[in-house]
């Protein structure tokens, strides 16, 4: 039995993969999880990955075992899941590391209790600030309403280096959802069944966004409305390859970025000077920084 079918065999052991996964099959979960974060990031195995509500760490195990020279640190607020992720997980993955976090969430709550280990989200924040090339939040916004969007949207920008993804799973209002998932006109939020299920119309999301500083590179549409496998959806061409959103996966997909700032005394003639293969690319030098220079620790003076 290999190191992951280990820990899904002991998630399925625990009991509390009904908590988080309804019954569903661990390892089944854990596929489906890490296949859309392949499908729609650039993860490299060197990379430092946040596992934002991580639950029992289904999609923990394949993300630790893929960074082989990278690392994987997992949060959530429900202190029994975090010791289970701690004495499963990161006992055999060495680059895995778990906190319990401080928070509250109505759908959650009842598994939430007083717990000495739980720390505050500010003490996290001033350990990991700018620490994470990607951000994984799967299933934590779709039980979020707005002000708890736009608060952990700014917290995991925080999380983030310059230039950095952020990878998050919504449920978004389009024209294509069931009836009882449709937003009627002006409005933006629909909260059903005590956030086991938070609808975001996309201009909520698109200013929920913006506010926080974050960039939106990609939408991907999922199969929760009913939609088959590749279905082509009408969608935003600025967000979608090809100007179409497809049904690949189950909830919608978002890759956000953290925008690079470009450094105050950034001289783009020096620049080109000391980089000579961008000078002879004929390629735009502050471009080149902020799209490429600043992950390849490019001279600047």
């Amino acid at each position: 039995m290999s190191t992951a079918e280990e820990i899904f065999e002991a998630m399925r052991r625990s009991g509390m993969n009904d908590w988080v996964g309804g019954g569903v099959d661990p390892a089944l979960v854990a596929r489906l999880s890490f296949a859309w974060m392949l499908d729609n990031l650039l993860l490299r195995p060197s990379d430092r990955v946040l596992d934002f509500g991580c639950g029992i760490g289904r999609t923990s195990v394949l993300i630790a075992e893929f960074l082989t020279t990278g690392e994987l640190v997992g949060v959530d607020i429900v202190p029994a899941q975090i010791r289970f992720c701690q004495a499963e997980i990161a006992s055999r993955f060495r680059n895995a590391s778990y906190y319990c976090i401080i928070a509250r969430n109505p759908h959650y709550d009842h598994l939430i209790a007083e717990d000495n280990m739980a720390i505050a989200e500010d003490d996290f924040l001033i350990s990991h600030a700018t620490s994470f090339d990607v951000v994984v939040a799967s299933s934590v916004f779709t039980h979020f309403d707005p002000s708890m969007s736009a608060k952990y949207l700014r917290f995991l920008k925080q999380l983030t280096k310059e230039g950095g993804s952020l990878a998050l799973t919504w449920f978004f209002d389009h024209k294509t959802n069931p009836p009882d998932y449709r937003l009627s006109n002006g409005e933006d939020f629909r909260n059903i069944g005590n956030l086991a299920l938070a609808l975001f119309s996309f201009r909520l999301f698109e200013e929920l966004t913006a506010d926080a500083g974050l960039l939106i590179q990609r939408i991907t549409y999922g199969t929760w409305r009913g939609l088959p496998e590749f279905s082509e959806v009408k969608a935003p061409s600025q967000y979608a390859a090809n100007g179409m959103l497809r049904g690949q996966h189950l909830q919608d997909v978002a890759i956000l970025c953290r925008p690079v700032e470009l450094p105050i005394d950034f001289d783009p003639v020096r620049y080109l000077e000391f980089n000579r293969d961008v000078a002879e690319a004929g390629v735009d030098p502050v471009r080149h920084y902020l799209e490429h220079g600043h992950r390849e620790g490019r001279r600047l003076r």
